[in-house]
């Protein structure tokens, strides 16, 4: 424990004597893979995350005054390259070279490798009516090893901001019907992941309907389905494969000019392809607050009651004592949850956010796992042409049953991007994660370099 906080605490110092290098403002890190809106297990309650927001709250960016300035209003314009009728369109591409120290998360005999990442970016929007829209976005991506050939993506690499989207007004009432679809190759996102011996590979499917009514200028109701779908690619993993069905409510009423209080409620239905695992229910209700507190700054606060239920393995009593022993426990969680995030945007230049969490997870060889997590990153323009930012966070979990595992990860990261112009893009980045867990051969180091050249058409 000390020798893991005191290498996470000389991570930042050697930080600043290295080459600069961001990883909150590099497409790589945020869309390709480690991201934490999707950590290739699925949320528990798939309405709570949101793969087109940065923030798990949903809280919008901060624009002081709520108005795009000028320079806002640009890159907004420039997110489209052409148009073909009605439909506006972005495309961009790009190249990565990426350094990886430690490939499989090991303890011991880690593997390194470089890996060469080609890059496309499409978007499409189809204005429909003056408030209607058809949104289409997607992320793909490739990665080749130069040595270990056998972690060379099986398929096409795709974003979890991969979406297609349609809203539509019908009087005060919002609908939002969308897909969100991703295939992804990286164990990093699961904190109880270490020492992988085969590449985890997996597809993410999100299909949703949401109604936003707003009754009047300060009671708005949300509610909607959710339906996810984690399939694995492969024979190792296939236990993890599942659906997740959530019907969720979220009324609101505004106290204040600047704050909202209301109740955000789910229950989800679990469904595991496999026998060995046991299907299961969630709930999820509390109260939450979102708080204006000024045009630099704004806060969300919820928390409340959650419980995962699971049932008896369809196996017969031997072989149910056997694996409940070994693996999934078949125990109920009843707990309590907490989300917290604060935006702080003082100038044009730079913006920051610290979150906190704590929730129970769906396990991967346990039913759960309680999961506490903070994070700190900033975004700093600290020149015309260049951005920097800092990421850091800390991971603490325990899983369920008696042979349950307790243990923590640290992560630190560092980047540069240099706009040489409205198209071209360079970016250096350095990752950071370390790990110490109390079962053996759980531990690990890994240590990632990424550049990355990117062109906007």
């Amino acid at each position: 424990m000390k020798k893991l906080i005191a290498q996470f605490l000389l991570t930042p110092i050697a930080l600043l004597v290295a080459v600069p290098c961001v990883l909150h403002s590099q497409e790589f890190f945020r869309d390709f893979g480690t991201s934490r809106s999707s950590d290739g297990i699925g949320p528990v309650y798939p309405s709570e995350y949101s793969y087109e927001d940065a923030s798990p709250s949903g809280l919008v960016p901060l624009r002081p005054g709520q108005d795009l300035n000028e320079a806002q209003a640009a890159e907004e314009a420039d997110r489209y390259n052409f148009a073909i009728g009605p439909v506006q369109f972005g495309l961009a591409v790009g190249i990565g070279l990426e350094y990886n120290d430690n490939i499989t998360l090991a303890d011991h005999d880690k593997l390194s490798d470089f890996i060469l990442r080609p890059l496309l970016d499409i978007q499409a929007t189809w204005r429909l009516s003056e408030l209607n829209t058809l949104k289409l976005s997607v992320g793909a991506s490739y990665a080749k090893y130069f040595d270990h050939t056998e972690f060379d993506s099986r398929s096409v690499l795709l974003s979890p901001n991969s979406e297609l989207a349609l809203t539509i007004y019908l009087g005060s009432v919002k609908i939002t019907a969308r897909e969100r679809l991703s295939y992804q190759e990286e164990g990093y996102n699961n904190p109880t992941l270490s020492n992988i011996t085969a590449p985890y590979r997996y597809w993410e499917s999100q299909a949703g309907l949401e109604l936003e009514w707003a009754m009047n200028d300060k009671v708005t109701i949300t509610g909607g389905y959710d339906h996810y779908n984690l399939w694995t690619d492969g024979d190792d993993f296939t236990l993890q494969d599942r659906a997740i069905d959530t019907i969720f409510i979220k009324p609101a009423y505004q106290i204040a000019p600047g704050v909202k209080i209301g109740i955000n409620a789910a229950y989800s239905f679990i469904n595991f392809d496999s026998n060995d695992r046991p299907d299961g229910a969630g709930l999820l209700v509390g109260p939450f607050v979102q708080w204006q507190m000024s045009e630099y700054t704004n806060l969300y606060l919820e928390g409340g009651y959650q419980e995962l239920s699971f049932d008896q393995l369809h196996l017969s009593s031997s072989d149910a004592n056997a694996v409940n022993n070994i693996l999934y426990n078949n125990q109920d969680t009843s707990t309590y949850y907490i989300k917290f995030e604060i935006n702080n945007k003082p100038s044009d230049i730079f913006d920051h956010r610290l979150s906190f969490s704590k929730t129970t997870e769906i396990g991967f060889s346990s039913d759960s796992y309680d999961l506490y997590h903070v994070e700190y990153d900033a975004n700093w323009k600290i020149f015309p042409h260049t951005e920097i930012g800092p990421v850091v966070f800390y991971e603490y979990y325990t899983t369920s049953g008696d042979n349950g595992e307790t243990a923590q990860r640290v992560g630190a990261g560092m980047g540069i991007r240099y706009h040489f112009s409205n198209s071209f893009t360079a970016g250096l980045d350095y990752r950071f994660i370390a790990k110490d867990s109390d079962l053996p051969n759980s531990d690990y180091r890994q240590n990632l370099a990424f550049l990355s050249f990117y062109y906007k058409f």
